[in-house]
């Protein structure tokens, strides 16, 4: 979920000095009463409007590593997760765990599939 915009939120306070009810002002602009709730808490609190910073970090892999990982997936298609990180740290780019790997390549929309899909053996009785 995106934050709600500086404009919305200087909206929100202001209704809330002329209507105590979160439910009635949440109802209004179209958000969630905890979201006007946590508004308010947050600006009794620390005095603040604007939204903080999200959580967690930058990612590793991107622009021109993002890049020079999709070229090394290309040139080569049977490379294990291991192989791509020791791949893309020998380019010169950033050095990666497997699933960190892994996960970049999921949001890239790449996959590491080793063979075409295959009809299953049957084991057992027949």
């Amino acid at each position: 979920m995106r934050a709600l915009s500086l404009d919305l939120r200087e909206r929100i306070l202001g209704a809330l000095k002329t209507e105590p009810s979160s439910l009635i002002v949440a109802k209004r602009f179209g958000v969630s009463a905890s979201s006007v709730r946590k508004l308010r808490l947050k600006v009794q609190r620390t005095g603040e409007v604007e939204a903080g910073v999200a959580p967690g970090r930058e990612r590793l892999v991107q622009g021109a590593d993002e890049e020079r990982l999709r070229r090394l997936v290309r040139q080569y298609p049977d490379a294990t997760l291991n192989v791509l990180c020791e791949l893309l740290a020998d380019q010169g780019a950033v050095v990666v765990s497997e699933t960190t790997m892994w996960r970049q390549l999921g949001r890239m929309g790449l996959s590491l599939k080793k063979r075409p899909s295959a009809p299953s053996r049957r084991v057992g009785r027949m």
